[in-house]
Parts: structure tokens; sequence; C-alpha cells
């Protein structure tokens, strides 16, 4: 969860407060600057509709523009911080938005501004990996040449987009230990977004966006003891909840490894990971992975555990509506407590 203080935590879940946006947009070069937070004379702020994904992040944020003095802000980046009014104004940032499309709307006695923002994600996506010399870039250099997925993330990040990666603090036995035979734009040309997403699915883990263009790396699973708790019968009420029950799809999982250097499988490997239960549930639902780089017998069982892992974390589990709460991020583990019905 987001860190914040004392005074905030006490503001939020006060049994009356005034929320606050911290809403400034920063050119590319740090100047100039342009403020909209909540607290300012006119509140521009009509609407913000914000979206955090595991691999995704966007708003929409509608201002008010009757002076028609907003300017063009494409290009220009904010984070957003939620929060209250307490000991001055106090916020809690969310992770970098840049302004990728810009509406001007005119209706009768209305002006405003529609922005459309897209987040790190989306940026990592957008540019070419060039790992390596050109013109293939496919690390000829070995940059990634005997690290671990951790140290590959870190040089990716670090090195070729001017983003940071938090050191590691949540290891899943794999992102720390396991030196992948990385091949890049095998297929040419794959994004800076595409082969972090490839690197994180040799692991269990996730990357989390946050302020300051930073990363950190994030191992949820089902015994973390949970980070905030919402209750039916007390404070922090939640509104609704629906939890889903899901049948595990695919529920067994064969990796095929070790296609040699000739590359014609003379020596397989076959990695395996499977949840009985599941498959006594249902049936026995299989997802076969081709990894011809793997060579050792250990590391192709860990890709299919993280393949099975992945598959179990990724649906949809539930949903929760209740006050905003500006410490909660992705990843966090939530526990609901209902005593209705009972």
């Amino acid at each position: 969860m987001r860190n914040i203080s004392d005074t905030l935590k006490a503001a939020q879940y006060a049994a009356s407060n005034t929320p606050y946006i911290h809403l400034l947009f920063t050119s590319a070069d740090g100047d100039p600057t342009y403020d909209y937070s909540s607290d300012l004379e006119g509140r521009r702020i009509l609407l913000i509709n914000h979206q955090e994904e595991a691999y995704n992040d966007y708003a929409s944020i509608v201002l008010r523009n009757n002076d028609r003095t907003i300017p063009d802000l494409k290009g220009y980046w904010t984070e957003i911080g939620y929060g209250y009014v307490a000991d001055g104004n106090e916020y809690s940032s969310t992770a970098r938005l840049w302004v990728k499309h810009q509406q001007e709307i005119s209706v009768q006695g209305k002006m405003v501004v529609l922005l459309e923002l897209e987040g790190m994600w989306a940026k990592l996506k957008e540019m070419p990996a060039r790992v390596g010399n050109p013109p293939y870039y496919i690390d000829d250099d070995s940059t990634l040449l005997a690290k671990t997925v951790y140290e590959c993330l870190e040089i990716v990040l670090e090195t070729h987009t001017g983003m940071t990666l938090s050191a590691l603090t949540e290891d899943d036995g794999i992102m720390d230990t396991y030196q992948p035979n990385m091949e890049v734009n095998e297929q040419p040309f794959e994004s800076y977004g595409g082969l972090l997403y490839r690197l994180l699915s040799m692991t269990k883990s996730y990357l989390r966006a946050r302020a300051n263009l930073t990363w950190e790396v994030k191992f949820p699973q089902a015994s973390d003891p949970p980070d905030l708790n919402y209750f039916s019968y007390h404070a922090p009420y939640f509104y609704e909840y629906m939890e889903r029950l899901n049948v595990l799809i695919p529920n067994h999982v064969y990796v095929f490894a070790n296609s040699g250097t000739d590359g014609l499988w003379t020596d397989i490997l076959v990695g395996e990971a499977s949840d009985t239960a599941e498959i006594a549930l249902y049936a026995d639902i299989i997802k076969m992975v081709i990894a011809g780089l793997i060579d050792d017998q250990d590391d192709a069982d860990n890709r299919a555990a993280a393949v099975l892992t992945r598959a179990r974390m990724e649906v949809l589990a539930g949903r929760l509506y209740a006050p905003h709460d500006c410490r909660v991020e992705l990843y966090d583990r939530v526990r609901v407590l209902d005593a209705r019905g009972t």
C-alpha cells in the first residue's frame, strides 16, 4: 500500500471530510506547469475516471474551461494525487500518466476540456526494444547474458527507458535466481513493454508502477496477510462485494524445453505443474508451452509452475465498492468481513 501520513489517514476515515485532488501538469522539459488541483479558485475538475490495471493504466479527465485559458496539454505528464484537506492539503501520488489526446468541447452554457491520458505500461509498449546493435538489436553485445530475471528487468528499465526499478523485497524463488537465455527481437521488432512482459511471464511475479517513474516487483500470494480489512458492520465499511469462484483453466501445464543447439529436440526436457483438486473438480485441461532455450529440469518445472500460478492469479475473482482509500494500489491484499445475512 502507498505510505501516507497519520494526519491523512485520520482525515480520510473521519465522519466528515473534504476531499482533495492534486492535479499538476508538467511539460516534458519541466517548464511550464499548470495546476488544476481541486482547492484552486474555479474548481475546474468535473470528472476523473482513473483505471489502474495489471499491464495498463489510463485516465479521462474533464476540466471546466469557460474562460478558455486551458492550453494545449498534449505530452504533459501528471501524477494524480488523491487525498483530503487536513493539516493543509494531504495527498498520495499515483503512477505517472501522459496526456495523449485533448478534446475541446462546447455546448450551450458550458465549455470543457476532455483529456485522455495513458501511463507507464502504455509508454513502454510504444518504445521499440533496442538492446544490442542496429539494425536488428538482437542483444548481440550480450547485455542480458548471464543475468537473472530481476537484473534483466533492471537493465531494460534503468538503462534504456529512464525509469527506475526498486530493490527486490519479494522473491518468488525465480526472479532473482533464474538466468534466462534471452533472445531479443527474435521476430523484429518488439517493444520494451513486450520484452518486460516476456521476462515477467517466466516468474510468478508482477511489476507495479509507482510515482516518480518507479517500478517495484510484487509477488502476491494467498498466504499474504491482508493489507486492509473492509467490514459490513463497522468502519471502514464496504458498499458492495461480489466474489467470483472460477474453474481453473488450464489446470495442468507442460513445458517442453531444451531444443538443443541444433534445434532438433533430441534430448527434450518436460516440466510439469498441475492442480489435482481442480482436475478432479472438472477435467484435466492441459496447456503446453514451448521453451526451447531452457536447458535445466528445475527451470522447466519452475516455468510450468509460473504459468499455472499466473493462470490462477489473472482471473476476475471479485469486485468491491468502498469509500476511496488513497493507500490502496494494485496487488494489495484486501479482506472483506461480511456479516450480512447472518
